[in-house]
């Protein structure tokens, strides 16, 4: 029985509630289709990011000899000139699939990494 009445003191002790401060109202409600715009062409190209400075330099990306042969296959038919053309043809062409909300997170992690390359770029600069 004991466990039926555990909240009896607290009952006794009357605390005082929160302020929760005004009553927030809406004035104005929008449906989601006034926010969207009408897509009328897709102009994905058209609002790029700006990028205030670009660091280019050499990396590796880890593939398997699967993948390595497809892309060699590839450029001995003739797509392209080189591994890196064949896959940066291959990254745009993707990205040319994106819908419109897709390409623009894309973008901004584009960029996002930009920066990141910028930043670490001038660190490294600096401790010279």
């Amino acid at each position: 029985m004991a466990l039926l009445e555990h909240n009896k003191d607290k009952v006794k002790q009357k605390k005082k509630l929160l302020d929760r401060g005004p009553k927030v109202e809406v004035n104005n409600k929008v449906n989601r289709s006034d926010m969207e715009e009408k897509p009328e062409k897709k102009q994905k190209k058209a609002s790029q990011p700006e990028i205030t400075r670009v660091v280019t330099e050499p990396v590796n990306v880890r593939v398997d000899n699967h993948i390595r042969n497809s892309i060699s296959s590839l450029i001995t038919m003739g797509f392209a000139e080189s591994q890196k053309e064949m896959v940066e043809l291959m990254v745009d062409m993707y990205v040319d699939t994106l819908e419109e909300s897709d390409y623009k997170r894309y973008q901004d992690l584009v960029q996002i990494y930009e920066d990141k390359d910028v930043r670490r770029i001038e660190k490294k600069n600096k401790r010279k």
